[in-house]
């Protein structure tokens, strides 16, 4: 993973570009306005070529130095395979999930204190963690697992989480918001927040998209850990 390149994706600092994109411009520009003739030979050959080779390294300097959208992808992707299975065998979870209520997966960029947020073509706001987080169900506990795969800088962090049912008093799919200054304006990026709570205490948060699916397994968790107190 390049995170030097990532960094540039985040940052957009598009100056160059613009800078080369303006001088590629003005080559094409000065190259039509003058007739190509024995006379203006010279002078396109000293003007114009250098101008246009100027705009052209930094026009596309600039787009190679930095990730683009299907390479950032491509670095999540690499850093979360074979994630679910090692979560499962170091859950060991083998014999023991129920087989009638669904495992979850939620995963998505994380919001979060970072100076590293922009968005991509498709609208979304991305960050510099991505994180992917799998929920599964034992006859006696919940049990979670979390990658968050760092885009900036080196280093992803695994997380496990066994939670005995009969300490579960809540679960609920909560709606927040965190605000960001994205170029020179402010942005307010909405979020849900899957949350486990013992007692007083939030044991697990994860955020998700609204689901139908973690709207589900909020209902599983509650009826398991009513059943475990029964």
């Amino acid at each position: 993973m390049y995170y030097d390149k990532n960094r540039r994706y985040f940052e957009n600092k598009k100056v160059i570009y613009f800078i080369g994109l303006g001088l590629i411009a003005a080559a094409l520009v000065l190259f039509f306005i003058w007739p190509v003739d024995q006379d203006n030979y010279r002078i396109i050959t000293f003007t114009v070529v250098p101008v246009l080779t100027a705009g052209c390294i930094m026009f596309f300097g600039s787009m190679l130095r930095r990730s683009s959208e299907s390479e950032i992808d491509e670095d999540v992707m690499k850093e979360l395979d074979g994630f679910d299975q090692k979560a499962y065998f170091d859950l060991d979870l083998y014999d023991r999930e129920l087989p009638y209520i669904s495992s979850v997966i939620m995963e998505g960029y994380h919001y979060f204190d970072t100076p590293y947020i922009r968005r991509d073509s498709q609208g979304i706001y991305r960050t510099d963690h991505y994180v992917r987080t799998l929920v599964y169900f034992t006859k006696e506990a919940l049990c979670i697992a979390s990658r968050t795969v760092h885009l900036a800088e080196e280093g992803r962090d695994d997380r496990y989480f066994v939670i005995p049912f009969e300490e579960i008093t809540d679960a609920k799919l909560e709606e927040k918001s965190r605000e960001y200054t994205v170029g020179k304006k402010q942005v307010t990026v909405k979020f849900y927040e899957f949350n486990v709570y013992c007692g007083d205490e939030l044991r697990f948060s994860a955020q998700t998209r609204y689901d139908y699916t973690v709207e589900c397994a909020i209902e599983d968790i509650k009826k398991q850990a009513k059943r475990a107190k029964e």
